[in-house]
């Protein structure tokens, strides 16, 4: 399993505030199934420097590997979609995930429709990738769904809460979750962890009631293909594409 949106990283933001809680953090992550995990911490939304970012990746993965937890790190932000993120990002002062064209973007839960695809269209003119966090949860596209639609039919992956699928931020993020995955226009389900209880990395309930709900093949997709293609830089898949490489012999 493959989880691209996680604030493992201790320090930084509002996710892990000590190493300790992100080891443990990291075991719950590996006891449900995942082995690689970005390390998302809000890029331009806290004050910390690219310095102490890696600093703290660098440390959190040498106590990983020292303590033999399997789980593999790797770099990235969530990037608060503002009007000056578009600058910072060229000056290469936010992260990409994973040294990718692919950035991890998020807005303000009441943000205009304007603004989001105005912002959104300026990184794409700039040659990058767009995975849109939790979708889900903003009011934007709770009011106007066909947001969404139209934001994925323009290249954007959606990105959805492991959180929301289960109903953790009400029932209104539940039901558009569910409605992106079932419409088949959810990219990515992932577990914006924060910590060890409430935002917890541990997969395991979201599996259950994933394996009950969905198809294999869908749920493979969500938690394992298309977040390592993004991690790898290549175009993710829809349930089309994947029918076809299916027949075509290339899936294991």
């Amino acid at each position: 399993m493959v989880d691209i949106h996680s604030h493992i990283l201790p320090g930084l933001d509002d996710g892990a505030e000590s190493l300790e809680e992100a080891l443990v953090m990291a075991r719950l992550a590996v006891s449900s199934g995942i082995r690689h995990m970005a390390a998302t911490s809000h890029g331009n939304y806290y004050d910390y420097t690219l310095e102490e970012y890696r600093e703290s990746f660098e440390k959190l993965q040498s106590e990983l590997t020292r303590e033999k937890i399997p789980l593999k790190l790797y770099s990235g932000m969530e990037i608060f979609l503002d009007d000056d993120a578009a600058f910072m990002v060229q000056r290469k002062e936010l992260l990409s995930l994973n040294h990718t064209d692919y950035l991890l973007v998020e807005f303000p839960f009441e943000e205009s429709e304007g603004n989001v695809l105005r912002r959104i269209r300026l990184l794409q003119e700039a040659g990058w990738r767009i995975v849109l966090a939790h979708p889900e949860r903003y009011i934007f596209v709770q009011k106007d769904p066909e947001l969404a639609y139209y934001l994925a039919g323009q290249g954007c992956v959606l990105q959805i809460n492991g959180g929301s699928v289960l109903g953790y931020f009400g029932s209104r993020c539940q039901d558009m979750a569910l409605q992106l995955m079932d419409d088949g226009i959810a990219g990515v389900i992932a577990s914006d962890a924060h910590d060890t209880e409430y935002r917890s990395p541990d997969m395991n309930r979201l599996m259950g009631f994933l394996d009950r709900n969905f198809d294999p093949m869908e749920v493979k997709l969500w938690i394992s293909e298309n977040p390592s293609r993004i991690l790898k830089g290549m175009p993710v898949l829809d349930l089309i594409d994947r029918n076809t490489e299916e027949e075509k012999g290339k899936w294991k």
